[in-house]
């Protein structure tokens, strides 16, 4: 899928960015986390508060599952390509993609996190910020400058999902994000992809994440069909990439 060219200013290029190492960092309690209370981050984004919290050690072993996948099917590159999928995950989904996204930036690097669920956005409100222009109109060509946005998290960023009017949402199933991002005038930074289940169902979850490094999947019992998993699995395998797992919500 062919982008139009974001004009304007980049509004990453003048922060400290560089590429995520390859050596496994130890979580610091001192870096960039929030004071308790901080309005600017929704609570349920624990990551952003306390890095020994239960659930924190949680989202670190998925982090270290799709790090494993992902260098085991193409070896580490620098930047990194990974996605969690909900597949009728709830909102249990986008607030683990929220934290996942501030354990990364905090293991891995400067991070950018991409709402790409744009038929329900959400991250823009855990993470406390506008959704006036996000991937929609990135994809449509109709941002003036690249919409990243950073948040109160030391070294994430978030594209929101933007508004779905127009077949925006259709968009993001034509082609690979991956492929999209290179026309984005990007720095070396993580991209974590969240993407959810289209109400009509049937997402081209395989189209959309061609290329990408590693993915999880994220169901919830008794409610997501196994039908569905294991269509989402076959599409994904088509398009050879790798599944690191998945969480049942």
């Amino acid at each position: 899928m062919r982008l139009r060219s974001t004009a304007g200013a980049n509004p990453l290029l003048d922060a400290n960015f560089h590429p995520a190492s390859d050596a496994e960092p130890q979580v610091s309690t001192g870096l960039g986390l929030l004071d308790a209370g901080d309005e600017r981050v929704d609570p349920l984004v624990t990551a952003a508060f306390d890095a020994d919290h239960p659930y924190v050690a949680k989202v670190r072993k998925i982090r270290a599952k799709l790090l494993a996948a992902a260098r085991e099917a193409r070896g580490a590159d620098g930047r990194l390509r990974l996605a969690l999928l909900s597949l009728q995950g709830g909102d249990e989904a986008s607030i683990l993609a929220a934290n996942l996204g501030a354990v990364m930036a905090q293991m891995d690097g400067p991070t950018i996190l991409v709402d790409a669920d744009v038929d329900r956005p959400s991250l823009d409100r855990l993470l406390r910020l506008p959704n006036r222009i996000g991937l929609a109109e990135q994809l449509g060509g109709m941002a003036l400058r690249l919409p990243v946005l950073q948040t109160a998290i030391e070294r994430l960023w978030l594209m929101p999902a933007g508004q779905a009017a127009g077949g925006a949402a259709t968009l993001v199933e034509k082609g690979s994000l991956a492929e999209a991002a290179k026309g984005w005038n990007l720095p070396e930074a993580n991209l974590l992809a969240y993407l959810a289940e289209r109400p009509r169902g049937g997402t081209a979850f395989g189209n959309i994440l061609e290329k990408f490094d590693a993915v999880v999947l994220v169901t919830r019992r008794g409610v997501t069909p196994v039908s569905e998993v294991r269509r989402v699995i076959d599409d994904l395998d088509r398009h050879h990439i790798p599944i690191a797992g998945s969480v049942v919500s």
